[in-house]
C-alpha cells in the first residue's frame, strides 16, 4: 500500500489521534499546508480506496479512522523497499546500512543475540 509524502501526513495525525477524526478537525491541523480542504478530501479519498481509513457517516460529516497500525504499514514499506531495493539480500541491506568495521564490538554483539531471538 503505497501513499505518497502528502497522504502520510494525514495519516500520521489520524494515527497520533488514535481515534476517528474528522475532514475539520484535519483541515485545522493540517493549515500550515496550505491545502484547501477539497484537496485534503482528495488525500482522504485515495486513502479510504488504498484500505487505510475507513470512513463512517455521522450525521453531516464523516469520521475517518486508521484501517491499518502504523507499524503494519512501516513493516509493509520496509519489506517493499527491501526486496524493491536490495532483491530480498539482507547482505546487500546491512553492507548498505554500514561499512565493515563500523559497527563496535557491543553494538556487533547485540545484533548477534537480536539475530539468535534474544533481546537486546
Amino acid at each position: 500500500m503505497k501513499i505518497s509524502d502528502s497522504e502520510k501526513k494525514i495519516m500520521d495525525l489520524v494515527w497520533e489521534n488514535g481515534g476517528p477524526v474528522t475532514t475539520a478537525w484535519l483541515t485545522q491541523r493540517l493549515g500550515d499546508t496550505g491545502w484547501k480542504a477539497t484537496t485534503i478530501l482528495t488525500f482522504l479519498s485515495r486513502l479510504e480506496e488504498k484500505g487505510c481509513l475507513t470512513v463512517e457517516k455521522q450525521g453531516r460529516q464523516n469520521l475517518y479512522r486508521a484501517a491499518v497500525s502504523r507499524e503494519d504499514y512501516r513493516r509493509e514499506e520496509t519489506q517493499s523497499f527491501f526486496q524493491q531495493i536490495h532483491g530480498g539480500s539482507y547482505h546487500s541491506l546491512f553492507a548498505a546500512l554500514c561499512a565493515p568495521g563500523q559497527l563496535d564490538a557491543q553494538e556487533v554483539e547485540e545484533l548477534r543475540r537480536w539475530f539468535e531471538g534474544g533481546s537486546r
